[in-house]
């Protein structure tokens, strides 16, 4: 983009700022001490960042390759890193027979993907100590494709669980305990999603992002209440679950929907802001 696209919300104590720029990604992401570049050079495909933001991951399809960064140790705009995972060595599968669907890592360095490969699997990696094998006690038929922390350490999984031919599949939301026993996280908790919501993410608030009949609701697991925060009706995009991006804190929601990104007061529970990637106009 030859200009860069600003949101500002100001709200006499608190101002807000979405740029929309390119990043150079080589200043940011280096080797302290090393020669060669990061994931052999080749283009960082996924980021994903610690509920507390104290550690980062970037993934990179091409060399199948995961590296993690200490943010908390961060010099000015470039980031420490740490450690290089080949993700085939975890799967025993090999590097070209696999797509990464879903990366996510805790503020502890304990790294979750999911995979394909005839089923939707999933592998966990510590970052600090390789030997340390870690499973799921899942022993259920499940097909996984979505998985997170939240802020108390927590492990959220989104699977699709299969039980006969008559009554078909469920959508479940597991809740983990990362207290390793028995070199497993135990399963706390579990929710069903309804059969005609389709889930967009989950935040680290515990705050569930759903897609049905052209709305987006926001459901907390800990009240299990909703709220509608988006009408698709307004806007006629067409858009599926997969294009939308959405990010959030306390007091504000951004949802990026093809070229739009509507930011949503939570406090307001109404959208206060809209902007077009495309042109930078605001309406």
């Amino acid at each position: 983009m030859s200009d860069n696209s600003v949101i500002e919300i100001d709200d006499d104590t608190n101002k807000i700022e979405i740029e929309v720029d390119k990043i150079d990604v080589d200043k940011i992401f280096i080797f302290d001490d090393e020669p060669h570049k990061p994931h052999n050079g080749k283009p960082i495909t996924m980021i994903e960042i610690s509920p507390n933001e104290k550690y980062l991951i970037t993934y990179s399809e091409e060399d199948r390759s995961i590296v993690g960064w200490n943010v908390e140790d961060i010099d000015k705009v470039q980031l420490k890193f740490h450690k290089t995972v080949e993700i085939y060595r975890y799967i025993k599968r090999t590097a070209y027979d696999i797509y990464v669907r879903s990366l996510c890592v805790s503020d502890d360095k304990k790294l979750v993907g999911i995979y394909d490969h005839d089923n939707k699997k999933s592998f966990i990696i510590d970052m600090n100590n390789e030997d340390n094998k870690i499973a799921l006690n899942l022993e259920i038929d499940a097909s996984n494709y979505y998985c997170t922390f939240n802020s108390k350490g927590e492990f959220i999984l989104y699977s699709l669980v299969y039980i006969n031919r008559n009554i078909g599949e469920h959508k479940i939301i597991w809740i983990y305990s990362t207290q390793t026993k028995n070199d497993k996280w135990e399963c706390k908790r579990f929710y069903k999603i309804p059969e005609d919501y389709e889930l967009i993410s989950i935040s680290k608030y515990d705050k569930v992002y759903l897609f049905s009949n052209d709305y987006i609701y926001k459901w907390n697991i800990n009240t299990e209440k909703s709220v509608k925060i988006f009408d698709n009706n307004k806007y006629k995009n067409k858009f599926e679950t997969k294009n939308i991006r959405l990010f959030s804190n306390e007091k504000f929601i951004f949802l990026k929907i093809n070229d739009k990104i509507i930011v949503y007061s939570i406090e307001l529970r109404i959208p206060i802001a809209t902007l077009d990637i495309n042109d930078g106009n605001h309406f």
